[in-house]
C-alpha cells in the first residue's frame, strides 16, 4: 500500500521539556552522546554503527531488486512462494535462522474483468496496459489484469455518475446539486483516501458498482512527463489495489483476530458474516478508458474542484451514458508465505523487529521491492557484524511479509498468532514498504520513537547532498509544522502497511520509514526494474542509504542500555490532542462534561511522563545492574500497550489503540483519539461516553506504567 497517501502529524510541545528531552535535543550538537547509552558505551556503539554503515552496497541492492522483479509475483501464486524461498535462503546465507511460516487466507484472483460503454455510443473498455518499447518486462503476459482484490463478483448495467474522489465531502456536494447515485455505477478518481473507503461510501449511498481510475492531474502528465519519458503514470496505466475495508479490520476477512492457519478445521466466518467485505463490484481502469466515459457524461458541469486533467469539461451525469461491467472473482483459501529470520541475542527475551512485504501486484520495483532490497542489505550488514565477533544484545527478527497488498494478511496473521509473545518480548517494530522512489526522506512513528529516527538520520550521509540525511530532510521539508517546531516533522501512524497490526492491535512501539520522490506508476505494470533504474534511484545509492538507516535504528534499539523512548514528547502530543477536543466542545456543556476525565487523564499522563523522564535522566550516566535494566526496559516498552483498550474501538474492536488509529472514513491517515473524535463528529453522546471512559482509563494505565518507570529508576539511582 501507498506510504505517500498517509497524513502527517506534528509534535508540538505543550508541557515543560524534561531533562531527558533536553538530552535528546542536544544529541544533534553533541556527537559524544547517544540517547539510551551510558557514556562509557557510546564510543563502542559509534564504532559498531560506523562498521555497519560501511557494509551496505548499491551494487548489492541493485542485484537484489533485479532478482525480486524478475517475474510477476502476486500473493497467492507460485511466484510468491519462489520469492519467499529465495529470501529465506538469502537470510540464511547472512547467518540468520530463517524459515517460511505459512498461513492460509481467503482472497481472490480475477477470472473476468470486463467493461463497456453501451450508450450513447459503444466502446469496449477495461483495456490491458500497453507495453512500452524498450521495457521488456511490460510485454510479459503473466501480468495480472487490472482488478480490485475483494471486489465481489457481479454484473451491472446502469447509468454512470462521476463522484470526483468519492470522498464524504464529494457526496455532500452531490446532495446539494440534487444528484443521487442510488442504482448507478459511480466513477471515482484515485487519491485523497484509500480505495476501500471509496467502495464503502459508494455502497452506503446505494450505488450498484464502482469504477476507479487515475486522473492525469493527480499522477499523470499534469504532474510531469509520463513513463517512459518520465516517472509519471502513462494514460494506459492502471492502479490495482485492494478494496477490503481494512479500517474495520485487516487480515483474512474470515478470521478476524485469529491467525489464518492452514488447518481445515480452523474456525472461519462465512463471507456473508465478514464485516470488512464490500458488497458491490468494483474495478480499476486507465485514464484513457475513463476519458471515454467522462466525455460521454452529460448533466451539470462538475464543480471547479472536480475538474481533472483530461482536455474537456467534466460533467457529473447521470444522463444517457450507460455502462455494462462484469467482474468474476475466484475466491479461495490461498497460501501465504511469511519469511521470519532471527539473529539471537544475549537477551533472547527482548526483540527488535524489522519488516516489509515481498508480494507485489506485478513486479513491484518500488512497492515493495525497494524496501525488500534495502532490508536485505541491512540484514547482510548485521550478519557481517556477527561474523566479525559481535553478538546482538537483544534478539533481532527480520520479517518479509506475504499478502500485504490484499489487506496486510501475512503480518496480521503472524501478529495474531504470536500476540502474547510479542507483547511480552517485542520492544519496537521498524517498517519500510515503498522504500525508495526518490531522494526525500520521510517517516512516521509513535511519538516516543520520533527522536530516535531523527537522531539516527543525523549520523547517515545523504548521497545527494553530502550532508546528513537529517539535515537534508530538514531543509527539504517545507510543511506548516516547521513553523511551530525546528525539528523535522514525523507523521502519526495510521494504516496502509505492515506496522498496523503491531501498533494498532498489539501496542508495539512502531515506525515506518523510506525515501519518497516523483512516483506515478504505483500498483501498475510499469513499477518495474526499468522504471527504478531510470527514475526512482538510478545508482541505487538511496537503497544503500535506507539500509544504513535501518541498520542504525536496529543497533540503537538493540544495544541501548535503557530503551530511548521519549514519553515527554508523547505527553506533548496527547495534551495537544486533548486540548483540541476541549476546543471542539467548549460550547457544548454535556459533551464537555463527558470529556473532562480525558483532560484530567491527559494531565496525569503528562505529569507521570515528566517524573519518569527526570528519574531516567538521573541514572543516564550510570552503569546499571543488568536485572534492574531489564526490568526498567520492560516497563518502558509496556507503556504503549497500556494505551490499548481491551474492547477496542466502537464498531471496530480489532483496533485496540485508543490514541491512534486509521480514521473510519480517512483510509490510511491517522485519527488522533479516534473513538472520541469520531463520536463527536457524529454527535453520538452514548458512544462518546463509552469512548471517553475507555480513553481516560487507558491514559491512566499508561500514567501508572510511567510511575513504575520512575520508581524503578529511583530505585536504581539509590543503589
Amino acid at each position: 500500500m501507498n506510504r505517500l497517501e498517509r497524513c502527517f502529524g506534528a509534535a508540538v510541545l505543550l508541557v515543560g521539556v524534561s531533562l531527558i528531552s533536553l538530552a535528546i535535543s542536544e544529541g544533534a550538537q553533541n556527537a559524544g552522546a547517544i540517547p539510551g547509552f551510558a557514556p562509557t558505551r557510546v564510543e563502542a556503539e559509534q564504532q559498531l554503527e560506523a562498521k555497519l554503515r560501511g557494509i551496505p552496497d548499491a551494487a548489492h541492492a541493485e542485484a537484489n531488486l533485479r532478482h525480486l522483479t524478475a517475474e510477476p509475483h502476486m500473493a497467492g501464486t507460485e511466484a510468491s512462494r519462489r520469492v519467499a524461498e529465495w529470501l529465506r535462503d538469502q537470510y540464511r546465507s547472512f547467518g540468520f535462522d530463517a524459515e517460511i511460516v505459512s498461513y492460509s487466507a481467503w482472497f481472490a484472483l480475477p477470472r473476468t474483468v470486463e467493461l463497456e460503454l453501451i450508450a450513447p455510443k459503444h466502446a469496449r473498455l477495461a483495456s490491458p496496459e500497453p507495453p512500452i518499447q524498450g521495457d521488456k518486462s511490460t510485454y510479459d503476459k503473466r501480468a495480472v489484469a487490472g482488478f480490485n482484490t475483494y471486489s465481489p463478483s457481479g454484473e451491472v448495467t446502469a447509468p454512470v455518475v462521476y463522484v470526483n474522489y468519492g470522498a464524504p465531502d464529494d457526496y455532500r456536494e452531490l446532495d446539494t446539486l440534487g444528484v443521487s447515485v442510488e442504482g448507478k455505477i459511480v466513477l471515482a478518481r484515485y487519491g485523497h483516501g484509500y480505495r476501500g473507503i471509496k467502495a464503502k461510501l459508494a455502497e452506503e449511498h446505494k450505488a450498484r458498482a464502482l469504477i476507479l481510475y487515475s486522473d492525469p492531474q493527480d499522477d499523470g502528465y499534469a504532474a510531469g512527463d509520463a513513463y517512459p519519458h518520465g516517472p509519471w503514470r502513462p494514460m494506459g496505466g492502471i492502479q490495482r489495489g485492494s478494496v477490503l475495508y481494512t479500517q474495520i479490520y485487516p487480515g483474512d476477512p474470515l478470521a478476524p483476530g485469529a491467525a489464518s492457519t492452514p488447518d481445515a478445521n480452523a474456525k472461519r466466518l462465512a463471507p456473508s458474516d465478514a464485516a470488512n467485505l464490500p458488497h458491490i463490484p468494483s474495478m480499476p481502469i486507465s485514464a484513457k478508458d475513463a476519458a471515454v466515459i467522462l466525455s460521454a457524461l452529460d448533466g451539470p458541469p462538475a464543480p471547479r474542484g472536480w475538474q481533472g486533467g483530461l482536455p474537456f469539461t467534466y460533467h457529473i451525469g447521470p444522463g444517457k451514458a450507460q455502462a455494462h461491467m462484469k467482474v468474476v472473482m475466484d475466491f479461495a483459501e490461498r497460501p501465504v508465505y511469511d519469511v521470519i529470520s532471527t539473529l539471537h541475542g544475549s537477551s533472547d527475551d527482548e526483540w527488535v523487529i524489522l519488516g516489509n512485504h515481498h508480494d507485489a501486484w506485478v513486479y513491484g520495483a518500488a512497492d515493495p521491492g525497494s524496501g525488500t532490497a534495502s532490508m536485505l542489505e541491512a540484514a547482510r550488514a548485521l550478519g557481517e557484524l556477527v561474523r566479525s565477533g559481535w553478538k546482538p544484545r537483544r534478539t533481532i527478527i527480520v520479517c518479509e511479509w506475504d499478502a500485504e497488498e490484499p489487506g496486510l494478511i501475512g503480518s496480521t496473521a503472524w501478529v495474531e498468532a504470536n500476540l502474547a509473545a510479542l507483547q511480552a518480548h517485542a520492544v519496537a517494530y521498524i517498517n519500510t514498504d515503498v522504500g525508495v522512489t526518490g531522494p526525500n526522506f520521510s517517516a512516521s512513528a509513535t511519538p516516543s520513537l520520533k527522536n530516535v529516527v531523527r537522531d539516527a538520520t543525523q549520523d547517515v550521509p545523504d548521497p545527494g547532498t553530502g550532508a546528513s540525511v537529517y539535515r537534508t530532510w530538514l531543509v527539504h521539508d517545507t510543511r506548516a509544522e516547521r513553523m511551530v517546531t525546528p525539528e523535522a516533522p514525523l507523521g502519526a501512524l495510521g494504516a496502509g502497511s505492515d506496522f498496523c497490526p503491531f501498533f494498532d492491535h498489539a501496542g508495539i512501539p512502531s515506525m515506518d520509514i523510506g525515501f519518497d520522490g516523483d512516483y506515478g506508476v504505483y500498483h501498475s505494470l510499469y513499477d518495474d526494474f526499468s522504471w527504478m533504474k531510470k527514475f526512482g534511484d538510478p545508482t541505487f545509492a538511496y537503497h544503500a542509504t535506507l539500509a544504513r538507516i535501518l541498520g542504525t535504528l536496529a543497533l540503537r534499539l538493540d544495544e541501548a542500555d535503557l530503551l530511548p523512548f521519549d514519553y515527554a514528547a508523547y505527553a506533548s502530543e496527547i495534551v495537544r490532542a486533548a486540548d483540541g477536543l476541549a476546543s471542539r466542545t467548549a460550547k457544548q456543556q454535556e459533551q464537555a462534561a463527558i470529556l473532562k476525565p480525558v483532560l484530567d487523564a491527559s494531565a496525569q499522563f503528562s505529569a507521570s511522563a515528566t517524573r519518569a523522564s527526570q528519574a531516567l535522566a538521573a541514572i543516564s550516566s550510570q552503569s546499571l545492574d543488568p536485572a534492574k535494566a531489564r526490568e526498567l526496559n520492560h516497563a518502558l516498552a509496556g507503556v504503549e500497550q497500556a494505551l490499548l483498550s481491551p474492547d477496542g474501538l466502537s464498531g471496530r474492536p480489532w483496533f485496540k489503540h485508543t490514541v491512534y488509529a486509521p480514521g473510519s472514513y480517512s483510509g490510511y491517515a491517522a485519527e488522533i483519539m479516534p473513538g472520541v473524535s469520531e463520536a463527536l463528529d457524529r454527535g453520538d453522546l452514548q458512544v462518546l461516553q463509552r469512548e471517553a471512559n475507555s480513553l481516560a482509563a487507558a491514559l491512566r494505565r499508561a500514567a501508572q506504567r510511567l510511575d513504575d518507570v520512575a520508581r524503578l529508576a529511583q530505585d536504581a539511582a539509590a543503589r
